[in-house]
Protein backbone atom coordinates (compact mmCIF):
# COMPACT_ATOMS: atom_id res chain seq x y z
CA UNK A 1 0.00 0.00 0.00
CA UNK A 2 1.13 3.58 -0.53
CA UNK A 3 1.91 4.25 3.11
CA UNK A 4 4.31 1.45 2.93
CA UNK A 5 2.58 -1.17 4.75
CA UNK A 6 4.85 -3.48 6.59
CA UNK A 7 7.61 -3.89 4.01
CA UNK A 8 8.92 -7.36 3.38
CA UNK A 9 12.52 -7.48 2.21
CA UNK A 10 12.66 -11.00 0.83
CA UNK A 11 16.04 -11.50 -0.78
CA UNK A 12 16.32 -8.58 -3.18
CA UNK A 13 12.58 -7.97 -3.55
CA UNK A 14 10.90 -5.03 -1.85
CA UNK A 15 7.23 -5.73 -1.11
CA UNK A 16 4.50 -4.34 1.12
CA UNK A 17 1.71 -5.93 3.17
CA UNK A 18 -1.72 -4.27 3.41
CA UNK A 19 -4.12 -3.98 6.32
CA UNK A 20 -7.62 -2.59 6.99
CA UNK A 21 -9.72 0.65 7.15
CA UNK A 22 -9.25 4.11 8.73
CA UNK A 23 -9.88 7.78 8.14
CA UNK A 24 -8.51 9.45 5.01
CA UNK A 25 -7.03 12.82 6.07
CA UNK A 26 -6.24 16.11 4.34
CA UNK A 27 -5.39 17.64 1.98
CA UNK A 28 -8.81 16.81 0.52
CA UNK A 29 -12.03 16.10 2.36
CA UNK A 30 -13.67 12.86 1.27
CA UNK A 31 -15.84 10.13 2.76
CA UNK A 32 -13.44 7.51 1.35
CA UNK A 33 -11.31 5.83 4.04
CA UNK A 34 -8.47 3.35 4.10
CA UNK A 35 -6.04 2.19 6.79
CA UNK A 36 -2.69 0.47 6.49
CA UNK A 37 -0.17 -0.63 9.10
CA UNK A 38 3.19 1.13 8.88
CA UNK A 39 6.56 -0.36 9.89
CA UNK A 40 8.77 0.47 6.95
CA UNK A 41 8.07 3.00 4.22
CA UNK A 42 9.18 1.96 0.73
CA UNK A 43 9.81 4.54 -1.98
CA UNK A 44 10.33 4.22 -5.73
CA UNK A 45 12.56 7.00 -7.05
CA UNK A 46 13.02 7.80 -10.74
CA UNK A 47 16.11 9.94 -11.43
CA UNK A 48 16.53 11.73 -14.77
CA UNK A 49 18.98 14.19 -16.22
CA UNK A 50 17.82 17.36 -18.00
CA UNK A 51 17.36 15.41 -21.23
CA UNK A 52 15.00 12.96 -19.56
CA UNK A 53 17.46 10.07 -19.48
CA UNK A 54 17.65 7.73 -16.49
CA UNK A 55 20.75 8.27 -14.35
CA UNK A 56 22.30 4.96 -13.22
CA UNK A 57 25.02 4.27 -10.70
CA UNK A 58 23.76 6.26 -7.71
CA UNK A 59 24.34 4.87 -4.21
CA UNK A 60 22.78 5.39 -0.77
CA UNK A 61 25.24 8.19 -0.02
CA UNK A 62 23.96 10.16 -3.02
CA UNK A 63 20.38 10.53 -1.75
CA UNK A 64 18.62 12.04 1.24
CA UNK A 65 15.07 11.11 2.22
CA UNK A 66 12.85 13.52 4.15
CA UNK A 67 9.48 12.91 5.78
CA UNK A 68 7.58 16.11 6.60
CA UNK A 69 10.89 17.93 6.25
CA UNK A 70 12.76 15.68 8.71
CA UNK A 71 15.63 13.62 7.33
CA UNK A 72 15.24 9.85 7.63
CA UNK A 73 17.80 7.06 7.73
CA UNK A 74 17.68 4.95 4.56
CA UNK A 75 17.78 1.25 5.50
CA UNK A 76 17.43 -0.19 2.00
CA UNK A 77 18.68 1.07 -1.36
CA UNK A 78 18.82 -0.68 -4.70
CA UNK A 79 18.97 0.16 -8.36
CA UNK A 80 16.31 -1.83 -10.20
CA UNK A 81 18.36 -2.05 -13.38
CA UNK A 82 21.23 -3.75 -11.58
CA UNK A 83 23.05 -6.96 -12.35
CA UNK A 84 21.34 -9.89 -14.06
CA UNK A 85 19.56 -12.12 -11.54
CA UNK A 86 18.97 -9.22 -9.11
CA UNK A 87 15.96 -7.64 -10.75
CA UNK A 88 13.04 -6.21 -8.81
CA UNK A 89 9.87 -7.83 -10.16
CA UNK A 90 7.27 -5.58 -11.75
CA UNK A 91 3.52 -6.12 -11.40
CA UNK A 92 1.72 -3.95 -13.93
CA UNK A 93 -1.93 -3.39 -14.87
CA UNK A 94 -2.81 -2.02 -18.31
CA UNK A 95 -6.15 -0.19 -18.03
CA UNK A 96 -7.28 0.25 -21.64
CA UNK A 97 -10.21 2.28 -22.96
CA UNK A 98 -12.38 0.14 -25.26
CA UNK A 99 -15.30 2.57 -25.51
CA UNK A 100 -17.02 3.48 -28.78
CA UNK A 101 -14.93 6.62 -29.29
CA UNK A 102 -11.84 4.37 -29.50
CA UNK A 103 -13.16 2.37 -32.45
CA UNK A 104 -10.96 4.09 -35.05
CA UNK A 105 -7.91 4.09 -32.77
CA UNK A 106 -8.14 0.54 -31.45
CA UNK A 107 -5.56 -0.86 -33.87
CA UNK A 108 -2.93 1.60 -32.62
CA UNK A 109 -3.79 0.90 -28.99
CA UNK A 110 -3.50 -2.87 -29.49
CA UNK A 111 -0.11 -2.46 -31.17
CA UNK A 112 1.19 -0.18 -28.42
CA UNK A 113 -0.07 -2.42 -25.61
CA UNK A 114 1.45 -5.51 -27.22
CA UNK A 115 4.76 -3.67 -27.65
CA UNK A 116 4.71 -2.92 -23.93
CA UNK A 117 3.85 -6.52 -23.00
CA UNK A 118 6.71 -7.88 -25.08
CA UNK A 119 9.13 -5.74 -23.03
CA UNK A 120 8.16 -7.44 -19.76
CA UNK A 121 11.08 -9.32 -18.22
CA UNK A 122 11.14 -12.84 -16.86
CA UNK A 123 10.39 -11.72 -13.28
CA UNK A 124 7.47 -9.47 -14.32
CA UNK A 125 3.74 -10.16 -14.44
CA UNK A 126 0.89 -8.29 -16.08
CA UNK A 127 -2.88 -7.92 -15.95
CA UNK A 128 -5.11 -6.41 -18.64
CA UNK A 129 -8.22 -4.36 -17.79
CA UNK A 130 -10.57 -3.10 -20.50
CA UNK A 131 -13.38 -0.65 -19.87
CA UNK A 132 -16.34 0.90 -21.65
CA UNK A 133 -19.74 0.98 -19.92
CA UNK A 134 -18.37 -1.70 -17.59
CA UNK A 135 -14.97 -2.93 -16.42
CA UNK A 136 -13.49 -6.32 -17.27
CA UNK A 137 -10.11 -7.71 -16.27
CA UNK A 138 -8.09 -10.77 -17.16
CA UNK A 139 -8.32 -13.54 -14.59
CA UNK A 140 -4.94 -13.19 -12.89
CA UNK A 141 -1.48 -11.68 -13.09
CA UNK A 142 0.66 -13.71 -15.43
CA UNK A 143 4.04 -13.75 -17.08
CA UNK A 144 2.58 -15.61 -20.06
CA UNK A 145 3.03 -12.99 -22.76
CA UNK A 146 0.95 -14.93 -25.30
CA UNK A 147 -2.02 -14.93 -22.95
CA UNK A 148 -1.72 -11.19 -22.35
CA UNK A 149 -1.48 -10.51 -26.08
CA UNK A 150 -4.58 -12.62 -26.79
CA UNK A 151 -6.56 -10.53 -24.32
CA UNK A 152 -5.29 -7.31 -25.90
CA UNK A 153 -6.03 -8.53 -29.43
CA UNK A 154 -9.64 -9.23 -28.43
CA UNK A 155 -10.34 -5.57 -27.56
CA UNK A 156 -13.19 -3.99 -29.52
CA UNK A 157 -14.39 -0.38 -29.29
CA UNK A 158 -18.01 0.12 -28.23
CA UNK A 159 -20.14 1.71 -25.49
CA UNK A 160 -19.44 4.48 -22.98
CA UNK A 161 -16.55 5.27 -20.61
CA UNK A 162 -16.29 4.16 -16.97
CA UNK A 163 -12.80 5.60 -16.46
CA UNK A 164 -12.88 6.14 -12.69
CA UNK A 165 -14.25 2.68 -11.93
CA UNK A 166 -11.62 1.10 -14.20
CA UNK A 167 -8.70 2.91 -12.55
CA UNK A 168 -9.97 1.97 -9.09
CA UNK A 169 -10.34 -1.66 -10.20
CA UNK A 170 -6.78 -1.73 -11.53
CA UNK A 171 -5.36 -0.23 -8.33
CA UNK A 172 -7.29 -2.71 -6.22
CA UNK A 173 -5.99 -5.66 -8.24
CA UNK A 174 -2.33 -4.59 -8.05
CA UNK A 175 -2.10 -3.35 -4.48
CA UNK A 176 -1.13 -6.71 -2.89
CA UNK A 177 1.33 -7.75 -5.60
CA UNK A 178 5.07 -8.09 -4.78
CA UNK A 179 7.85 -5.82 -6.01
CA UNK A 180 7.22 -2.62 -7.91
CA UNK A 181 3.57 -1.98 -8.75
CA UNK A 182 2.31 0.15 -11.62
CA UNK A 183 -0.95 1.00 -13.37
CA UNK A 184 -0.92 2.34 -16.93
CA UNK A 185 -4.17 4.09 -17.89
CA UNK A 186 -5.17 4.95 -21.45
CA UNK A 187 -8.30 6.90 -22.33
CA UNK A 188 -9.50 9.30 -25.02
CA UNK A 189 -12.81 10.39 -23.50
CA UNK A 190 -14.23 11.76 -20.25
CA UNK A 191 -16.02 9.60 -17.71
CA UNK A 192 -19.80 9.37 -17.82
CA UNK A 193 -20.52 5.80 -16.58
CA UNK A 194 -18.64 5.30 -13.29
CA UNK A 195 -20.22 4.73 -9.91
CA UNK A 196 -17.13 6.15 -8.15
CA UNK A 197 -16.19 9.82 -8.18
CA UNK A 198 -12.95 11.33 -9.40
CA UNK A 199 -11.89 12.34 -5.88
CA UNK A 200 -12.62 8.91 -4.40
CA UNK A 201 -10.30 7.29 -6.92
CA UNK A 202 -7.53 9.84 -6.36
CA UNK A 203 -7.78 9.31 -2.60
CA UNK A 204 -7.58 5.57 -3.12
CA UNK A 205 -4.55 5.93 -5.39
CA UNK A 206 -2.78 7.92 -2.67
CA UNK A 207 -3.24 4.96 -0.32
CA UNK A 208 -1.92 2.29 -2.68
CA UNK A 209 1.80 1.82 -3.23
CA UNK A 210 1.54 1.82 -7.02
CA UNK A 211 2.77 4.26 -9.64
CA UNK A 212 0.15 5.46 -12.13
CA UNK A 213 1.08 6.44 -15.69
CA UNK A 214 -1.71 8.21 -17.59
CA UNK A 215 -2.05 8.52 -21.36
CA UNK A 216 -4.66 10.84 -22.88
CA UNK A 217 -5.20 11.27 -26.60
CA UNK A 218 -5.83 14.95 -27.30
CA UNK A 219 -8.96 16.22 -28.97
CA UNK A 220 -11.59 13.96 -27.43
CA UNK A 221 -11.48 14.95 -23.77
CA UNK A 222 -14.66 17.05 -23.99
CA UNK A 223 -16.87 14.50 -25.71
CA UNK A 224 -18.82 13.44 -22.64
CA UNK A 225 -19.09 14.83 -19.13
CA UNK A 226 -16.00 16.49 -17.63
CA UNK A 227 -12.68 16.16 -19.42
CA UNK A 228 -10.27 13.61 -17.92
CA UNK A 229 -7.11 15.70 -18.33
CA UNK A 230 -7.12 17.03 -14.75
CA UNK A 231 -7.90 13.63 -13.27
CA UNK A 232 -5.27 11.75 -15.26
CA UNK A 233 -2.62 14.38 -14.56
CA UNK A 234 -3.44 14.55 -10.84
CA UNK A 235 -3.41 10.80 -10.22
CA UNK A 236 -0.06 10.47 -11.98
CA UNK A 237 1.48 13.31 -9.95
CA UNK A 238 0.21 11.98 -6.61
CA UNK A 239 1.72 8.53 -7.19
CA UNK A 240 5.08 9.57 -8.65
CA UNK A 241 4.08 8.62 -12.20
CA UNK A 242 3.81 10.64 -15.39
CA UNK A 243 1.09 12.10 -17.60
CA UNK A 244 1.29 11.84 -21.39
CA UNK A 245 -0.84 13.60 -23.98
CA UNK A 246 0.43 12.65 -27.44
CA UNK A 247 -0.91 14.56 -30.43
CA UNK A 248 -1.53 11.44 -32.51
CA UNK A 249 -2.58 7.89 -31.72
CA UNK A 250 0.31 6.79 -33.93
CA UNK A 251 2.66 7.98 -31.18
CA UNK A 252 1.32 5.45 -28.67
CA UNK A 253 4.06 2.88 -29.30
CA UNK A 254 6.70 5.49 -28.45
CA UNK A 255 4.81 6.46 -25.27
CA UNK A 256 4.31 2.88 -24.08
CA UNK A 257 7.97 2.08 -24.81
CA UNK A 258 9.06 5.08 -22.73
CA UNK A 259 6.90 3.94 -19.81
CA UNK A 260 8.36 0.42 -20.02
CA UNK A 261 11.91 1.76 -19.94
CA UNK A 262 11.17 3.89 -16.87
CA UNK A 263 9.50 1.04 -15.00
CA UNK A 264 12.64 -1.05 -15.40
CA UNK A 265 15.05 1.76 -14.47
CA UNK A 266 14.53 3.22 -11.01
CA UNK A 267 15.77 3.09 -7.43
CA UNK A 268 14.05 1.27 -4.55
CA UNK A 269 14.50 2.81 -1.10
CA UNK A 270 13.11 2.08 2.35
CA UNK A 271 13.23 3.70 5.77
CA UNK A 272 11.66 3.39 9.22
CA UNK A 273 9.88 6.67 10.13
CA UNK A 274 11.42 8.53 13.06
CA UNK A 275 7.96 9.62 14.22
CA UNK A 276 5.47 7.01 15.43
CA UNK A 277 2.29 6.46 13.36
CA UNK A 278 -0.43 8.93 14.32
CA UNK A 279 -2.97 8.71 11.50
CA UNK A 280 -1.69 11.77 9.68
CA UNK A 281 -0.65 12.37 6.07
CA UNK A 282 3.16 12.43 5.75
CA UNK A 283 4.96 14.02 2.80
CA UNK A 284 7.95 12.29 1.21
CA UNK A 285 10.85 14.06 -0.48
CA UNK A 286 14.00 12.56 -1.97
CA UNK A 287 16.87 14.98 -2.50
CA UNK A 288 20.14 14.64 -4.43
CA UNK A 289 22.59 16.99 -2.64
CA UNK A 290 24.89 18.84 -5.01
CA UNK A 291 23.18 17.46 -8.12
CA UNK A 292 21.07 20.33 -9.42
CA UNK A 293 21.46 18.87 -12.90
CA UNK A 294 19.27 15.91 -11.96
CA UNK A 295 15.54 15.54 -11.30
CA UNK A 296 13.96 12.98 -8.98
CA UNK A 297 10.32 11.89 -8.97
CA UNK A 298 8.61 10.02 -6.11
CA UNK A 299 5.10 9.64 -4.72
CA UNK A 300 3.80 12.59 -2.70
CA UNK A 301 3.47 10.78 0.62
CA UNK A 302 1.53 8.25 2.67
CA UNK A 303 -0.91 7.84 5.57
CA UNK A 304 0.83 6.89 8.84
CA UNK A 305 -1.69 4.73 10.68
CA UNK A 306 -1.03 2.88 13.92
CA UNK A 307 -0.72 -0.86 13.74
CA UNK A 308 -3.54 -2.83 15.23
CA UNK A 309 -2.77 -4.92 18.29
CA UNK A 310 -3.42 -8.63 18.29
Amino acid sequence: MIPAARALLAGLVLAAAPAALAQSPAPTASPFTLEVEVDVVSVTAVVHDKRGRFVPGLGPRDVEVYEDGVRQEVSYFREASGAEGEKIPLSVVLVLDSSGSMRNSMRFLRQAANTFVRKLEDVDTGLIVQFNDTVKGSAEFTGDLDRLERFIDSLQGWGGTALYDAVHYGLNRVRDQPGRKAVIVFSDGADHNSSMTEQEVIDYARSVEATVYSVLIKGNEGLFGRGPRGFLRKIAQETGGKFYSPDKVGELIRVFTGISDELHHHYALAYTPRRAPDGTWRTIEVRLPGRKDLQVRVRKGYFAVRRRKG
